[in-house]
């Protein structure tokens, strides 16, 4: 069972309000009566659903993130078991888990007069006495003596005192918890990177044979990642509303520039100077100099190495895992918790898919795989594979070293110089047709230096379709190909040269997937909607092909089973699961009813689920049946149904809507998706 807190063994304390009430100093008490400190939030808009979104949220951070980089969370629940919010551990206890106990410091300013030969502690002299700081130290004995500071506890400019203690040799930097910071808050599009929501600690530490202070970087507050793919249907600012669907766009000069963001809109960024910031916070980065130290750290080798690590880590996280860590929460047996799981991975996948593809048209990058030392490699494994289950560690492991094993050879040997995200995204199997053109499309007419374009890449594909199965659609030419001139792609001299029979076998290709074929043995409804819920978790295909699949499958059913005696029954039964008149709709048809909204401001007065045009597809098709079936009642997709007697109904006015024409398919039919 997913462990939870009871509201009513927590010690709240005084409230405070950031957008949302909340309580830093609560004390929880612990199943053997000890008190621990925990940050406990109520539900945002008194919507429990915004916490489990949270708390999932959070299941991916911790895999992107380096090892306690960021506090486990639990829902909070009332003595009827409602969700009334949720709390975080304390970071102090974060912070021991990751480092243990030993000798701790903390940096503060330090307003005494400087005596002539002071040399307590370490102290850094700037030009302006209100910059000197000092760091104190001391040993503590349990975790929650640990020191943990907020860039919001001081005034604006901290990280550059940090910057500049480092550059001077008086303190280190753990670069890859830093790197993990911003590389994973750019990965999981976050929204709210401001300075109350990360912060750091110092510990003492042997490093290179020698005692130094080393700054580790950590986050907090997941609920504004993955904020384009899902929370801007929720809860997006009123200043991203005029945002499109390239708001968060991966760019190579973004990877290139890290942690310098040119295109990317994240709302709060360590890079994104606001003059206009509330003077009744520090959260917003207001001060140049502080800016300017972020801008110089994306220069720095040692960043610049580390940013890269976390970035390859972030490409190789099998989609096991992922689903993996969401069902520590969610209860894959419950059908509207696994429908969570399968609407995040998708997200997550599609994210890990762009970036993948941007990441190798990098250089430095690509120079960066093939030159990591076996040791490199080997803790890159070991953090991805962390806490799982050691019965199928090595499994993974292996899928992970193969991985690495191909990204190498193909860095080496099979990337051509000038081949753009688009072009990398096709040789490198990973191509999510419609999230990928939305992504890309930019790219659709450029040639790399041997004169190709995306499209060619695709051609030279079919040579070696023998090396996977067709089955396998984000490697299938044929199906890509397709996809292309159907975007209005020029059409190549590659292209040309195919023999006829090959190109009409582009245009007539359809996708024979397992899920097509199991639609003609499906008896029943649980079954039905079994087989529905398979395409919605088939994160091969995008959403819009899962949406088509969908309708193919419902199209192959009625064909196989229009004169099955329970038919009628299946139907009405996923006309409801569809449109939910007595009960919510399925959780299994969820995805049929996730909105594809472009514009921001669409998406906030829409939400992420609602009417689309595939569940009207879907309706039309039931609707056509029923009415065959029952030709003195009117089904429509506006109501369950609706009967009168044949004297009733003036004949003019059944007539059925476009969507209700959609034919039945037969055996000879070739789909095109």
């Amino acid at each position: 069972m997913t462990f939870f807190y009871k509201s009513n063994e927590i010690i709240p304390g005084e409230p405070s309000r950031a957008g949302h009430t909340f309580f830093k100093d609560a004390q929880y008490l612990d199943a053997d009566g000890s008190l621990r400190k925990i940050v406990y939030k109520k539900n945002k808009q008194g919507n429990p659903q915004l916490s489990r979104l949270e708390l999932a949220l959070t299941l991916v951070a911790r895999r992107f993130l380096g090892p306690d980089l960021t506090p486990k969370q639990a829902l909070v629940k009332n003595e009827e078991q409602e969700i009334i919010g949720l709390a975080s551990e304390h970071f102090s206890y974060t912070a021991k888990r990751r480092e243990g106990l030993g000798v701790f410091a903390s940096i503060d300013k330090d307003n005494r007069p400087k005596p002539a030969n002071d040399s307590e502690g370490i102290k850094n002299n700037f030009k302006e006495s209100s910059s000197r700081y000092c760091i104190t130290y001391r040993t503590v004995s349990e975790g929650e003596q640990i020191p943990i500071a907020f860039l919001d506890q001081y005034d604006p400019g901290i990280f550059n005192v940090l910057w500049q203690l480092r550059s001077s040799g008086q303190i280190e930097f753990d670069m890859n918890s830093l790197a993990s910071v911003l590389t994973s808050s750019y990965t999981l599009e976050e929204d709210d990177l401001h300075k109350g929501n990360w912060g750091f600690y110092i510990v003492k530490k042997l490093i290179k044979g020698e005692e130094k202070f080393q700054v580790v970087f950590f986050k907090i507050d997941n609920d504004m990642m993955m904020v384009d793919s899902v929370m801007s249907r929720y809860n997006a600012r009123m200043t991203s509303w005029l945002h499109n669907e390239h708001a968060f766009a991966i760019t190579l000069r973004d990877l290139t520039e890290f942690p310098n963001l040119l295109d990317s809109k994240n709302f709060y960024w360590p890079t994104y100077l606001r003059l206009l910031a509330n003077p009744l916070d520090n959260k917003a980065y207001s001060n140049s100099e502080e800016v300017c130290a972020f801008i110089e750290l994306g220069k720095d080798p040692e960043f610049q190495q580390a940013k890269w690590r976390e970035f390859y880590k972030h490409i190789l996280i099998p989609q096991s895992i992922i689903e993996q860590d969401l069902e520590e929460f969610f209860d894959k047996n419950n059908p509207e918790d696994r429908a969570q799981i399968a609407l995040i991975t998708h997200a997550v996948l599609a994210r890990q898919a762009m970036l993948r593809a941007v990441l190798f048209s990098s250089s430095p990058f690509r120079d960066f795989v093939t030159t990591m030392s076996e040791e490199d490699s080997q803790s890159i494994q070991e953090e991805i594979i962390r806490d799982i289950n050691p019965s199928i560690q090595e499994y993974l492991i292996n899928d992970i070293d193969a991985n690495m094993n191909r990204y190498n050879s193909f860095c080496a040997n099979e990337f051509i110089e000038g081949d753009t995200p688009l072009h990398l995204a096709i040789r490198l199997g990973d191509y999510r047709y419609q999230e990928t053109w939305q992504a890309f499309s930019e790219f659709a007419e450029q040639e790399n230096s041997e004169g190709e374009k995306p499209l060619d890449v695709a051609v030279a594909a079919i040579e070696n379709v023998h090396s996977h199965p067709l089955h396998e659609v984000r490697k299938n030419p044929f199906l890509i190909i397709q996809s292309l001139l159907k975007e209005g792609v020029e059409k190549t001299d590659s292209y040309k040269e195919l023999n006829k029979q090959q190109r009409k076998k582009i245009k007539s290709y359809y996708l024979n997937s397992t899920h097509r074929i199991n639609a003609c043995e499906v008896s029943s409804t649980k079954e039905l909607l079994e087989l529905m819920q398979g395409i919605g978790e088939d994160h091969n295909l995008s959403l819009k092909m899962k949406k088509e699949h969908s309708v193919i499958c419902m199209k192959e059913f009625i064909r196989a089973h229009k004169d099955d005696s329970n038919y009628e029954e299946i139907l009405l039964d996923m006309k409801e699961a569809l449109n939910g008149y007595k009960n919510p709709p399925a959780p299994e048809l969820q995805f049929i009813r996730q909105l594809r909204s472009r514009l921001w401001i669409i998406r906030k007065i829409r939400g992420l689920f609602g009417q689309t045009s595939t569940q009207s597809e879907l309706n039309g098709l039931i609707n056509q049946e029923l009415n065959r079936l029952n030709p003195s009642c009117f089904f429509s997709c506006f109501s369950f149904f609706f009967c009168q007697s044949e004297t009733d109904i003036d004949s003019e006015t059944i007539i059925p809507n476009s969507q209700e024409d959609v034919p039945l398919i037969s055996h000879e039919t070739v789909l095109v998706i």
